[in-house]
């Protein structure tokens, strides 16, 4: 039976949701293809005619979460004036933090990443680059541009860090978790208001 050019295009972005939430809840290395597929409902046949190999899938699948997180973010920021409160309410979020298909990918496969191929490398680079525009933007201006990227950069690392150890800690200390969130939310906001 001949898939449609619509039933094709429903496949692949069911495989690229499947993909991008067991990739965060179980790293790349983690899932395999055949998880993916009997996620998105698919068959490993399916797969392979819109990916090459799982590497190929990770990193468009890598660059789907972003894409998704990001514009949801962005779309929030821009219809606010606390640009900087809303991306630290969407991230340092606790509901995020304790269901690991939800939130940034950067927390999720910051060290998975560097074991994967170049194109999810590129994929990990384009998405961090991204979230550090969207950092930048949301500080406030300030005459040196380097010193506000090398800020921005400072801040996406200080939030994917405080993300990790909290999920990392949350079940044997979660009010050590809650406190990790809070206190960097606190020096994120001090840091971003002083520029």
């Amino acid at each position: 039976m001949k898939v449609t050019k619509e039933q094709a295009q429903q496949n692949r972005q069911a495989l690229l949701d499947a993909a991008a939430a067991l990739f965060k809840e179980r790293g790349i290395d983690g899932t395999g293809v055949a998880d993916i597929c009997q996620q998105a409902g698919l068959t490993q046949g399916a797969l392979y005619k819109h990916f090459s190999d799982k590497q190929d899938l990770a990193a468009q699948a890598l660059a789907h979460g972003f894409e998704q997180g990001f514009g949801r973010v962005k779309q929030a920021s821009e219809r606010s004036d606390h640009a900087m409160a809303t991306y630290l309410d969407n991230y340092l979020n606790p509901q995020v933090r304790d269901d690991m298909t939800r939130g940034c990918p950067l927390v999720s496969t910051a060290c998975d990443a560097g074991r994967q191929s170049e194109a999810v490398s590129r994929s990990f680079s384009d998405g961090f680059t991204e979230l550090r525009a969207g950092i930048e933007a949301a500080l406030p201006d300030s005459a040196d541009p380097q010193q506000r990227q090398a800020l921005a950069s400072t801040l996406v690392a200080a939030l994917v860090g405080a993300m990790a150890i909290s999920r990392g800690v949350v079940k044997a200390d979660p009010a050590l978790a809650d406190e990790v969130l809070q206190q960097v939310r606190v020096v994120v906001e001090g840091l971003s208001a002083k520029r």
